[in-house]
């Protein structure tokens, strides 16, 4: 009967698939778990209790699913976006960006029946006047001229009581690049507070501070600017609430907008709207307007003999007529969804294209156009194109940069299209030839120019994500596809698709981790990923969930990265699950956990919606600084009350050693009470109804049920971490030890005695299944007894009351709201080769 102590000093294979679970021989089986529920392996072997989640609020609307966004300009000034049905709100350093409460109100801001409140201080002659949209519900700001003096001009005088910052919230209603300007002033027509802030199309919110009684907000329409009428909607001030601002999207969209970031303009783009971007002018002040493309893309140059005629070279609403439908959009001719679309012409023999964009729909044969630039000719002419891009042929779904280009792709109408900018940043020109500037074109296709390629295939290949990198990764319904070229950039006359795996991408942004791009494959189940080999001169997929497939049982639906400070790829599951992968390519490190937050939706667990990273800050109001961190945020759904809730919450940082014993959080939801010493807590209406559990400085106390959103604590304590209760669990996988022939599989085996290998651990319960446990306390009798016992760091060996099994494992576990990291575990036992 052999007696062994085997030792497993290292869990960062993470939770094997049960498909794994007779091969004792593996190399990750050594380090594996059977089970790592809210446990985290880390890079150098140990598995620790995930940290809690804190409460940071709840969403603006919590019938609805929400989903989460970073915004992120530098290490030191990033944002979460909260982005719900047609809104967008705002969060940093830990908290939502909020407005006080303020006594000023704009009155009469929807304009549904009319535009009282709202003075004309239009200047200039006849036409230059505010007037009311009845069809629409809008105010117009109207010109009649380009003078200096030609300004369609709406006021309102609002009473105000304070001197504290104020946010407007508003919407102009135009053509893409049509533009306002915003003047608030301590007298009519004055602008002593905002002076002429130009606003383009699209949703925006402001933020300034009165330093009178009263102020004037003020639209202005320069003639100047477009000599055409702008309109104005959704006027208000945000009182006593977070910074928003109107978005056009739904909630069953929100999770396919994707887009990338330059400095302070993240692009949003999705199939069924036009391309957005979201700019940040403050904490308090950001716009989402209507990307204004410039001169393109285009579809190819028409080949039938129907005809455009212009109205007039130059000038706005001018009226291009087409000689006959056929042609236009598959023979439909023009359509209303056309309004925002691009079209080019010229004469046939010229290379000097004009360009405009369709301001409004006549008939099936006529529209009315914005010219951006002269067409040459007013005459019926063949040669002319239409823009790629419009409601009626559908809009990029996928997005990136490369080189130094935006790069769009995956359209309704052109699915295995992309379309690539002008080089050097200029990323919304998309003009196919030389750069106007010089007033002609000599049709010679430059270095610099836009180009668009389509990708050939007998299967559909469906664009789903373009990613820059070392290459332009392409990714598509079919398979991974590499755009590359002979020279040391890109260019319209040196570039090459060529597909390089097979897999298939879901509709899903992909992460780029090193060198290593990570994407979701077309069922949702796999993560592969996707790195560059020199011996095969090509890229190369590797399946990181091939090791426990049943832990994306469901489908991810979304993916988030966390460099600092341990390397965790979090995905939200479908069910609601959060999984993490801890993730380090160069030490092949690759292992998987599960989470479930605390608290419950129904009768089930809660469920976790989104989950966004954005690197950590210190600012006012944060209970911890997170600088040396990456925050990871999630949207949760629980049933509180009651009534279903959907709250905004971020994982709170890891207990280290170094840190006070006080401020551990291992709850969820959590609030953080620092003060004088008390035995009621408040603050806590989120969780009304919640039986929550208590840190109190440094010492677990016991539970509580919240009421009138607040507990009594049973011992007064200063520090108090209060919130929901959830439980970490491991278990262990085959004990392939012992036998003095073959494998102890099948073997009856006993173990009686485990010693542990612990770091900053307050309890440990252990045992040999999930209903046989001993919990195991660390306090010694030198130990002061008014209060909390130290956390444990060394080994820690208890009996184990263990029958003869042919299966032994090892089960430990705890709900208490307290650090846990286990290093090692050495069981003592025995086996019965006989039995």
């Amino acid at each position: 009967m052999p007696r062994v102590n085997p030792i497993q000093q290292t869990f960062n294979a993470g939770e094997l698939s049960p498909l794994l679970a007779a091969r004792t021989r593996m190399d990750r089986f050594a380090a594996g778990l059977d089970t790592c529920l809210n446990l985290i392996p880390l890079v150098e072997g140990a598995v620790m209790r995930r940290p809690g989640t804190r409460y940071v609020a709840a969403v603006k609307d919590s019938s609805a699913k929400t989903r989460l966004l970073g915004f992120q300009f530098s290490t030191s000034q990033a944002y979460i976006i909260e982005m719900g049905n047609t809104y967008f709100k705002f969060y940093r350093t830990q908290g939502q960006i909020a407005v006080a409460d303020t006594a000023a109100a704009i009155s009469n801001g929807t304009f549904t029946s009319n535009i009282t409140g709202w003075t004309d201080r239009s200047t200039g002659g006849a036409g230059n006047a505010i007037s009311h949209d009845s069809g629409n519900g809008r105010l117009t700001l109207g010109t009649n001229g380009t003078a200096a003096n030609d300004i369609g001009w709406a006021e309102q005088v609002v009473t105000n009581s304070g001197t504290a910052q104020v946010v407007l919230k508003f919407q102009v209603i135009g053509a893409p690049s049509d533009k306002i300007e915003l003047r608030i002033g301590t007298s009519s027509v004055g602008s002593q507070l905002v002076a002429d802030v130009e606003f383009q199309v699209g949703y925006h919110c402001y933020a300034f501070t009165p330093t009178a009684a009263n102020f004037y907000v003020q639209f202005r329409n320069l003639g100047g600017n477009a000599d055409k009428d702008v309109q104005i909607d959704n006027v208000s001030l945000i009182d006593d609430a977070g910074v928003e601002i109107d978005t056009p999207y739904a909630t069953a969209d929100l999770f396919e907008i994707n887009g990338p970031q330059s400095a302070d303009v993240l692009y949003l783009f999705h199939e069924d709207y036009p391309a957005y971007k979201l700019s940040r002018l403050g904490n308090e002040s950001w716009s989402l307007i209507e990307v204004p493309w410039q001169d393109g893309p285009y579809l190819s140059e028409n080949k039938t003999t129907t005809t455009m005629t212009a109205g007039a070279a130059t000038g706005l609403g001018v009226t291009v007529t087409a000689s006959s439908t056929v042609g236009v959009n598959g023979g439909d001719g023009f359509q209303t969804t056309d309004v925002g679309r691009l079209i080019r012409i010229t004469d046939g023999s010229s290379l000097n294209w004009g360009w405009g964009v369709i301001v409004s729909y006549t008939s099936t044969t006529a529209v009315k156009v914005d010219i951006r630039r002269t067409f040459v000719v007013t005459t019926a002419e063949t040669t002319w194109r239409l823009g790629s891009w419009s409601g009626t042929t559908g809009y990029p779904r996928a997005a990136g940069f490369f080189e130094q280009r935006l790069v769009a792709g995956g359209s309704t109408d052109n699915p295995q299209s992309f379309w690539i900018s002008q080089s050097a940043a200029d990323f919304e020109n998309f003009a196919p030839d030389s750069d106007p500037t010089a007033g002609t074109w000599d049709g010679t296709i430059e270095d610099d120019d836009s180009l668009n390629w389509t990708i050939g295939s007998d299967e559909v290949n469906t664009i789903q994500f373009l990613l820059g990198g070392r290459t332009l990764v392409i990714g598509t319904y079919g398979g991974e596809w590499i755009a590359s070229s002979d020279g040391p950039v890109m260019t319209p006359t040196d570039i090459s698709v060529a597909r390089n795996t097979k897999y298939g991408s879901k509709l899903k942004q992909p992460l780029l981790i090193g060198n290593q791009l990570l994407f979701l494959q077309r069922a949702g189940r796999k993560i592969i990923e996707l790195g560059f080999s020199f011996e095969d001169d090509s890229y190369r997929g590797f399946d990181v969930t091939r090791l426990a497939r049943h832990v994306t049982y469901g489908g991810i639906e979304e993916m988030a990265y966390a460099q600092e400070p341990d390397p965790i790829v979090w995905a939200v599951r479908s069910d609601g699950v959060l999984i993490g992968l801890i993730y380090n390519r160069d030490e092949k490190i690759i292992g998987w956990f599960r989470c479930i937050l605390g608290g419950s939706f129904g009768s089930g667990d809660s469920v976790v919606e989104s989950v966004a990273v954005i690197p950590g800050t210190n600012g006012a109001g944060q209970v911890q600084d997170s600088i040396s961190r990456d925050e990871v945020w999630v949207v949760v759904k629980r049933t509180i009350d009651g009534s279903t809730v959907r709250y905004v919450e971020f994982l709170e940082r890891a207990y280290e050693t170094g840190h006070d014993q006080d401020d551990a959080y291992y709850a969820d939801s959590i609030i953080t009470y620092d003060g004088d010493s008390a035995t009621t807590i408040t603050g806590l209406t989120h969780l009304e109804g919640e039986s929550v559990k208590i840190w109190a400085d440094g010492a677990v106390q016991a539970t509580k049920t919240v009421a009138s959103g607040q507990i009594t604590l049973d011992d007064a304590a200063s520090t108090v971490q209060i919130g929901l209760s959830y439980t970490h669990r491991g278990k262990t996988l085959k004990l392939d030890y012992g036998a003095a022939a073959g494998t102890a599989v099948g073997k009856k085996k006993s173990i009686h005695a485990i010693t542990f290998v612990l770091l900053n651990s307050h309890t440990l319960s252990a045992g040999p299944a999930t209903d046989d446990l001993t919990d195991y306390d660390f306090r010694v009798v030198s130990d002061p007894m008014d209060a909390g016992a130290p956390l444990f760091t060394g080994e820690s060996s208890v009996d184990f009351d263990g029958d003869w099994e042919d299966d032994s494992r090892i089960v430990f576990e705890s709900s208490d709201p307290a650090p846990f990291m286990l290093l090692a575990i050495a069981p003592e036992m025995k086996t019965n080769e006989m039995a």
